[in-house]
């Protein structure tokens, strides 16, 4: 059964114990200042760890699709003329570089790993600009009367040996489909995806879809920018099997109290780390004995990752909180 997770809705699961990870922050890449990678012969640019392609039109002499890596820092100018800045106006954590991405750009991971864990995405200032304010091309998002159920969104996919995973994972760059207009936003700040529910991969590929198209031609500007890229090797030992064997947390979904059991013959210490979509930490404590309990009527209708740490093993769930 295909599962997707957004900002708004999740499916179920579970994900296994974590090793190894790494993070492509794209700070080792030589640029002049204010400059952007770019090869006529269209020649991809690397990481230890994975392959970004990059192609170049050699007949009209621009950057077509694939990524692009740069240090160009623009969080006010509009139009066409700006491809590479993002309104945050530098990387994640004002680093100094981060990657433009186009609309079905692979990046292929050389692994092996088991798990693409996530990324940190923006806007472009391009993008961000023309959904605001509109231009010659792409309408302002919500309309004159800002009722318009407008939306700008990026899909991610994995695959492994060529064949596409069934589970995706959606981020909303732009969402104006609330019912409440205060709701209404476009992304202006560095957000965490997390697409973990892909599973085993060994390439992903990025979707782009608007609200705003002419025919079958996307009108909003085609571009996101993404950096501190992660993944890692997944995989269940022994001890890890005797882990997940003796762990039982329930009711899930919940909608307040969430119990944590362990089998066994003695108490062991345990720390539960539970975190929103975007990464961020809302409960982390410490337990100790068989039988636990905590209390999250606090939380709002969602999604959440539960961490799970007992001594030297770690296991991660999906939480469900109706």
């Amino acid at each position: 059964m295909k599962r997707t997770i957004t900002l708004l809705a999740f499916a179920f699961g579970v994900f296994t114990a974590k090793a190894q990870s790494f993070i492509a922050d794209f700070e080792g890449f030589s640029l002049g200042a204010n400059s952007a990678y770019s090869s006529t012969t269209s020649v991809p640019f690397q990481t230890t760890n994975a392959i970004f392609p990059y192609n170049w039109d050699t007949g009209f002499s621009f950057w077509s699709s694939g990524f692009a890596y740069t240090n160009k820092y623009d969080s006010a100018t509009a139009g066409a003329g700006n491809l590479y800045g993002v309104k945050t106006l530098k990387g994640y954590n004002s680093s100094n570089t981060y990657v433009v991405v186009q609309p079905r750009a692979v990046m292929k991971l050389k692994g092996p790993y088991d798990t693409f864990d996530g990324f940190y995405i923006t806007n472009t200032t391009y993008a961000y600009k023309s959904m605001k304010l509109g231009d010659n091309f792409a309408k302002k998002f919500g309309g004159v009367s800002g009722n318009d159920p407008d939306f700008f969104k990026v899909t991610v996919k994995g695959y492994f040996q060529g064949i596409m995973k069934p589970d995706s994972t959606v981020f909303f760059l732009a969402n104006y489909t609330y019912t409440n207009n205060a709701l209404d936003y476009i992304v202006n700040t560095w957000q965490y995806v997390n697409t973990t529910i892909l599973g085993q991969v060994d390439s992903v590929r990025f979707f782009m879809y608007s609200t705003d198209y002419s025919g079958n031609f996307m009108n909003t500007p085609a571009f996101f920018a993404i950096d501190n890229v992660s993944a890692s090797d997944n995989f269940v030992g022994l001890t890890e099997n005797s882990l997940l064997s003796k762990l039982t947390i329930y009711p899930n979904p919940t909608n307040n109290k969430l119990n944590i059991d362990l089998t066994g013959t003695q108490t062991e210490k345990l720390e539960i780390k539970i975190t929103d979509i975007t990464g961020k930490i809302i409960f982390d404590e410490t337990l100790s004995g068989l039988h636990n309990q905590i209390n999250l009527e606090y939380l709002q209708k969602g999604i959440y990752l539960a961490e799970i740490t007992i001594g030297e093993n770690k296991i991660t769930k999906k939480l469900i909180k109706e």
